[in-house]
Formats: C-alpha cells, sequence, structure tokens
C-alpha cells in the first residue's frame, strides 16, 4: 500500500500532534496517525487599541476583563466590546457555542483572536468525553464485541429541529426519514479523525466490512470504521472502535486503541446549533482560532453580516463547516477545513449510512452574498466541498481542495448574473470536480448579463490518486475501490449548465474518460443551452487518449474552444497524429463551425506538452512547469482583455498553454502558502 501510505502518512509526517493546548510527540497518538497538519499556536503580534481578556481555566465573569483579571466565559465577554477592542482569549478550550452580537467600524474593527503562542479551542460539544472519558463509558453486555455506551443519559436531543442548511438540491438525504438522522458525531481527541455518525446500531455492531447489495439494507450491517450511536429510546450514546479487517485497506486500517475509555475524543450531540454565530453585525475580525464540536449543524455561520474577516482557523467538521448566507465582503484565509471522511471512508458510508455533508454551502436569501473570497485555504476530507452558485464576485485562489468522496465545486445551475472565479489552485482528488444540481425545473434564465459567469483559469486539476467511491463486496487486497477517479465536469437532474470560461488550466487524469469525451467532458456535456469557452488547456491522462468523444450530441451548442493540448502518456506516442480527421469530416464538425467559425479540435494539438517531470507514478512529486521545447509555449489562443488572468504580464507574446506559462514560478498555496501547487504537500522551503 505505498500509495495510501503516501496519501495519509506523507502529510503528517511534518505534523504536530495536538491535544487540546499542548503539544505531544506523534509517537503519543493511541488512535490514528493524524491526517493532515494539525494547528499549532500562532505567534501574531497584539493589535494596537483597546484590550480585552477571556480565560476559560481561571476567569472570572464579575471581574473587569483585565489581563491580570480576565472573564471566565465567551457569553459574557462577546457582549461588552466596543469599536477597536480586540478580545484575547487565553490558552484553553472554551465549551460554547458563542454568538456574535457586536459591531465595529470601518476605522474600528471588532478583534477576536487567540493570546499570541497560545493554543485556543472553542468546542461545541461535550467536555466530559474528552477530559474524563474513563468515567463517561462502560461496557454494555448486550451489544458487539468493544461496544461500549455512556454513563450518562441525555434526553431530548431528537428535538427535529428544521434544519436551515438544506441541501443544494433542496433536499436532505434523511427527508422523510428523520428517524435515522445521526446526532452523534465526533473525533479522536489525539488525532483530530472523525469517528462515523452511524444511522443504525445494526451497522455499529456489524463485523461485515463489504458493500451490501442493497444499499438500504439494515439487516445484515455494514461496519464503516469507529463511530458513535445515539439511542433516541435510552438517551446513551454507543460507541465501537472495533480494528478493520477488510482486506485493501492497508495504512488506511483503524489499529488504534479499542476502549474509550483510555482515549480523550471530541464528541458532540443534537442537531440544529450552529458552534460560531455571526449574524446581522459588521467589521469584525475572528482569527487564529480552532473550531470543533458541531453535529449537523454549521461550525461557523454568517448570515446578514458584512465586512467581516475569518483569518487563520481550522475547522473540523461540520455540516457545513461554513455557512454564508445574505452577506457580502466576507474573507476567509489561510484556514483550514477539515471534513467527515476518516482515512477508511467512503462515498457509500457517508451517503446511506452516515451524514452526506458538505464543507461550505453559500444560499440565496436576499440580498444575494456579495464580494466572497477564500484564499490560502486547504478544503479537504468530507463528502461534498462547495455549493458556491449564490454570488456576486466570489474569488476562490491559492487553495488546497483535495479529497472529497462526492461532489466537488458546485457552481450552477446557470443564474443571470452571478460571478465566480476560480484561480491558482490545486483541486486534487474529488469524484465530480466540477458539478450541478439542478433545484427547479426550468429555473435557469436563456440569457445572461454581460461579464458573468463562472471563470476558471490558472488551476493545476489533478485527480489521478481517486476516493473512496463503494466499498467492494468481495475481497479486493489490491485497494484499488480506494482510488475511483470521477469526472471533471457532471450534472444531477441535467440543468442548464452556468456560462463557463475555462482557460488556461492544466488537468491530469490516470484513466481514460467516460465514452472518451472531448476535453474531458467540457466539449461535450451540457454546452447547450448556455455558453462555454475552452482555450488554451493541457489534458493528459496516463491511460489512453483523450480524443474526440462525442457521443448522442446531436447539436454542438456554444462552445467555443482551442489552443488545448492533449495527450497520452502511454498511448499518445502510438497515436496518429491527425486524431480528429474523422470528426472533421462529420456532420457535427460542420455545425460547430457556425456557432465558432474555425470548427471544433481544429486548433488543438495531440502533443507530449513536455512538463519538466510528470512521473508515471502519481504519488511521485512532479514539476508542470514547461520545458524549453514544449509545444505549449507561445501556442495558445488570445483570451479576451476582459478576463482576468494574474500572469497576463509575465505571458506578454503568444500566450503560452497551460497553468504555468514559462519562467513563471510556482506559487504556494494553502495556509501560509505552505504546500506545493504541484503536489499539495508541504514544499521543502517550509
Amino acid at each position: 500500500m505505498k500509495f495510501a501510505k503516501f496519501v495519509w502518512l506523507g502529510i503528517t509526517a511534518m505534523a504536530l500532534v495536538w491535544l487540546a493546548s499542548e503539544v505531544f510527540d506523534a509517537a503519543e497518538v493511541r488512535s490514528h496517525a493524524p491526517m493532515r497538519t494539525l494547528p499549532e499556536a500562532m505567534k501574531r503580534e497584539r493589535e494596537a487599541g483597546p484590550a480585552l481578556f477571556v480565560d476559560a481555566q481561571r476567569g472570572d465573569d464579575a471581574q473587569v476583563g483585565s489581563e491580570a483579571k480576565p472573564w471566565k466565559t465567551l457569553r459574557h465577554a462577546l457582549r461588552q466590546l466596543k469599536p477597536g477592542d480586540t478580545l484575547y482569549l487565553r490558552g484553553g478550550t472554551y465549551y460554547e457555542r458563542p454568538a456574535l452580537s457586536r459591531s465595529g467600524t470601518a476605522e474600528a474593527p471588532i478583534t477576536i483572536r487567540s493570546y499570541p503562542g497560545e493554543s485556543v479551542v472553542i468546542d461545541g460539544g461535550l467536555r466530559e468525553f474528552f477530559e474524563n472519558p474513563a468515567a463517561s463509558w462502560q461496557p454494555i453486555s448486550s451489544g458487539a464485541t468493544g461496544e461500549f455506551v455512556s454513563t450518562r443519559t441525555f434526553r431530548d436531543l431528537d428535538d427535529r429541529r428544521v434544519p436551515h442548511q438544506f441541501l443544494p438540491a433542496a433536499w436532505e438525504p434523511l427527508w422523510g426519514i428523520e428517524d435515522e438522522r445521526p446526532i452523534a458525531l465526533g473525533n479522536f481527541g489525539d488525532s483530530m479523525v472523525p469517528l462515523h455518525g452511524y444511522r443504525f446500531l445494526n451497522d455499529l455492531r456489524a463485523t461485515n466490512e463489504f458493500w451490501l447489495a442493497d444499499k438500504k439494507s439494515t439487516d445484515i450491517g455494514m461496519y464503516c470504521g469507529p463511530g458513535l450511536w445515539f439511542n433516541r429510546d435510552t438517551g446513551r450514546v454507543h460507541i465501537r472502535l472495533a480494528h478493520h479487517t477488510l482486506p485493501g485497506l492497508g495504512e488506511r486500517s483503524y489499529r488504534g486503541e479499542t476502549d474509550p475509555r483510555k482515549l480523550p475524543l471530541v464528541i458532540a450531540l443534537g442537531f440544529g446549533d450552529d458552534v460560531l454565530r455571526i449574524s446581522g453585525i459588521k467589521h469584525v475580525r475572528v482569527r487564529d482560532l480552532t473550531l470543533r464540536g458541531a453535529t449537523g449543524s454549521p461550525m461557523i455561520h454568517v448570515y446578514g453580516s458584512e465586512n467581516i474577516e475569518l483569518d487563520h482557523l481550522t475547522v473540523f467538521g461540520g455540516f457545513p463547516g461554513l455557512l454564508v448566507n445574505a452577506s457580502k465582503k466576507l474573507r476567509v484565509t489561510h484556514s483550514a477545513f477539515r471534513g467527515l471522511a476518516a482515512p477508511w471512508t467512503g462515498r457509500a458510508h457517508m451517503k446511506y449510512r452516515g451524514t452526506a455533508s458538505y464543507q461550505i454551502v453559500l444560499q440565496n436569501n436576499q440580498p444575494l452574498n456579495e464580494d466572497i473570497e477564500f484564499a490560502f485555504c486547504e478544503f479537504t476530507d468530507d463528502h461534498d466541498f462547495a455549493f458556491l452558485r449564490y454570488a456576486k464576485n466570489l474569488r476562490l485562489h491559492h487553495c488546497l481542495v483535495d479529497h472529497f468522496n462526492d461532489d466537488g465545486l458546485e457552481c450552477g445551475p446557470k443564474l443571470r448574473d452571478h460571478t465566480i472565479f476560480i484561480y491558482q489552485n490545486r483541486i486534487g482528488a474529488c469524484l465530480g470536480v466540477f458539478q450541478q444540481h439542478e433545484i427547479d425545473k426550468d429555473e435557469s434564465p436563456l440569457g445572461h448579463a454581460a461579464g458573468s459567469g463562472v471563470f476558471i483559469f490558472r488551476n493545476v486539476i489533478d485527480t489521478r490518486a481517486g476516493v473512496p467511491y463503494q466499498h467492494p463486496k468481495e475481497p479486493d487486497p489490491s485497494g484499488s475501490f480506494l482510488h475511483a477517479e470521477g469526472h471533471l465536469l457532471g450534472n444531477h437532474g441535467s440543468p442548464v449548465d452556468p456560462v463557463m470560461r475555462f482557460y488556461h488550466n492544466t488537468v491530469l487524469r490516470e484513466s481514460p474518460v467516460f465514452r472518451g469525451y472531448f476535453l474531458f467532458g467540457l466539449g461535450s456535456m451540457g454546452p447547450q443551452p448556455t455558453e462555454r469557452d475552452v482555450f488554451n488547456n493541457i489534458f493528459v491522462e496516463r491511460h489512453g487518449i483523450p480524443g474526440p468523444g462525442f457521443v448522442a450530441l446531436k447539436e454542438p451548442g456554444q462552445l467555443r474552444e482551442g489552443g488545448n493540448i492533449l495527450w497520452g502518456v502511454e498511448d499518445g506516442p502510438k497515436t496518429p497524429d491527425d486524431l480528429f480527421a474523422k470528426f472533421r469530416a462529420s456532420p457535427l464538425f460542420k455545425l460547430s463551425q457556425k456557432h465558432h467559425a474555425p470548427g471544433w479540435t481544429t486548433l488543438d494539438r495531440l502533443a507530449d506538452p513536455k512538463f519538466v517531470s510528470l512521473p508515471s507514478d502519481p504519488t511521485a512529486p512532479s514539476d508542470l512547469r514547461l520545458q524549453s521545447d514544449s509545444p505549449a509555449l507561445d501556442a495558445g489562443q488570445p483570451i479576451p482583455s476582459e478576463w482576468p488572468d494574474p500572469l497576463r504580464e509575465s505571458d506578454k507574446d503568444r500566450p503560452d498553454i497551460g497553468a504555468l506559462p514559462r519562467g513563471a514560478d510556482p506559487w504556494g498555496i494553502g495556509v501560509n502558502a505552505r504546500l506545493s501547487i504541484f503536489s499539495g504537500q508541504p514544499t521543502k522551503s517550509r
């Protein structure tokens, strides 16, 4: 399992194992190795202006909130803030669900942050399972081997609160089956690896780990890994941390401590409570905090607010991690969002037998979200990534998007005047990178405002790692089920796709696309009745050739494309140069010329782009810069000046093809630009 070891352990080789406000050696982890780099205390200098203090360990709300006499609770401290104030949270864990209700001004914003050099956690869960696990669990004799229940009962958790984070398709997986909703979720406290939130007790108790023929069957059960189940009748939490036996999991298997009394656990119960609520306020900055302990609820909910900055946050879980509605001028920078998918978790586990979570959701209350920015962030390890449709001037750049076992970025269906800019990111393994959900029949207008649409440019999109899609029905020691490769473009319900401008990207695949769709689907899936431009991209797959697949396409639609390089690493050298000759003799080619005069494929080439380095092993480091004799140099098509391009000035002649023009320095992505655009791994200099 060399590949699995690279994906899960290569990242954590540089990680610090973090627990509450203390740092431990990696050998202290008794559960499973952390999946990603864990939070470190920030050493940001203190802010100018008035300073107030809160300390969960030694504070008192009857005191004055000074450094010597801090308050104890966020609930009290946040109500005392005035424009220009900075509230410092001293190190430790705050078991609260704070609501921000005080505004700053443009000249004097309010800042809420950790004290320099101290780790601060806001936890919406229950402290007993973390601080006193030995007294929190007891074995249950009537259960499965290794099953425990909470010593305390928690009544009234199933109070049927109405969700306010409906999924983009306007329905929930649990609509009509509310009794199945997981209302106990959590993480291992020493590694922050997620625990599975079980829908069915039979699954928690099962010894079977193979996929069931009937995805709704509960008779046999399917063990989905260490996890929790809440008993609505007794009010107790059930837990089981059994080891895996499924062949092929390799390093992803759980092999840690099985007695929950010996492990600190982050556990949240209930449904519908935001952990951090930001509603109806302006000019507030939240910095240098870790948030955890959400259930089927937003970890951070921003509603009706303006000029909000979220900087250097680490967010574990939440459904979604961030919910944005009717807000403007929101900046999320240098923050890491870690989802609910553990190393052993597959799409089928979450969609049919757990919580099918999104990480970022923008909703469409009025006024429409506007001026939203995600910069230098890391979004990883969940079911679905982001529903970004409802926004004007949304920018997502210099981010890592990786390991989503279902949908990636959802930017549609089409709207008349939304504007979304996705650039200079590394987008890794997603089952579907760009997806659209149909919400209402015939909801999309035929026309659109000038300059609107989705602009996707200067990204490295590398799906070669694949994701755990559906676990096998019989032994598969190879572990191939962990690396299912999906699609670059797809939809649910055949909606009208958004207007899309896709240019100067480098796209890598391991396997051939379904039906050999042209331009990995961008040239043949859903180009009508909408507009789509696909210019100056490099499309490379290891096996097969990214050829001219137009299966079932009778009308060309409003697609313009050209200046693209297509290549198959193994089969490219064996393929005739004129890959498109047969298509250019077809009626569809002539029809394509009516909208795009050169005709599809005319301005494209089958050629080796000659990267500096692209090893056949997808786990090996690559270097996607262009060599001096690359056919991509000065071979692209002119891009309209009104389309944004941050590298236009460094590529002044006829444009180079791909994400990185020759001579441009590779840029860092993720928190503090610490990750490589080529691999998503920490750079050598960091």
